[in-house]
């Protein structure tokens, strides 16, 4: 029988092995504990050689950060792309959900490594200013829309600020029940908290109907 001639593998650019690099880091950080992924793991995973994914990411600190740092700028983007043609506070507020259903996969990883890392002990100032970053934007952004729509009246006279701490706080927990039990009702558990959140701010819509 002829042999049959593999397909040369594409050569990758150096964004799209940065890329790679980052989604293997954060897929396999989320399968294991961060601590016990060593940088070559993560460049097996790849099919490069050790030395030149240092060539990208001098430490595995660094790549830590990166991973989320990658994570949250797709989140962010997503949301951004979503709400760029919105004008109306309940449809931000939908596009902020929309967008964690989309990319569910991603931040489930995302989720657990912030939880690996609060749980471990070790603290970097660096991964610290960058989750509290992440949700100090989260916050800014659902108390930009809930103030928006109690200031049209489409929203009752809800407390914007212990609101918006709430939805993120449901965020969250929808993430880490998920870690915890196993399984993959993410999805479903957005879209449940999305009606629920409905109901409770079209109060002032049946109020006044």
């Amino acid at each position: 029988m002829p042999l049959i001639e593999k397909a040369p593998r594409r050569r990758l650019q150096p964004a799209e092995r940065r890329t790679l690099i980052l989604e293997e880091a954060l897929r396999l950080f989320a399968e294991r504990h961060y601590s016990g992924v060593s940088v070559r793991d993560i460049a097996l995973a790849c099919g490069i050689n050790v030395g030149l994914l240092y060539h990208y990411f001098d430490s595995k600190d660094a790549l830590v950060r990166s991973a989320l740092e990658y994570a949250i700028a797709n989140l962010m983007t997503g949301y951004a792309e979503r709400r760029q043609a919105l004008d109306d506070a309940r449809a931000e507020i939908e596009a902020w959900l929309d967008t964690h259903v989309v990319m569910a996969p991603m931040l489930v990883r995302m989720v657990q490594l912030m939880g690996d890392y609060a749980s471990s002990g070790v603290r970097a100032p660096e991964i610290d200013a960058l989750i509290a970053g992440f949700y100090q934007s989260e916050r800014d952004l659902l108390e930009s829309a809930l103030a928006k729509g109690v200031a049209r009246g489409d929203f009752p006279l809800i407390d914007v600020a212990t609101t918006a701490r709430r939805i993120g706080l449901m965020l969250d927990g929808i993430f880490f029940a998920s870690r915890s039990r196993g399984d993959d009702r993410v999805v479903q558990d957005i879209r449940d908290l999305a009606g629920f959140l409905d109901d409770i701010l079209r109060i002032s819509q049946r109020s006044r109907s």
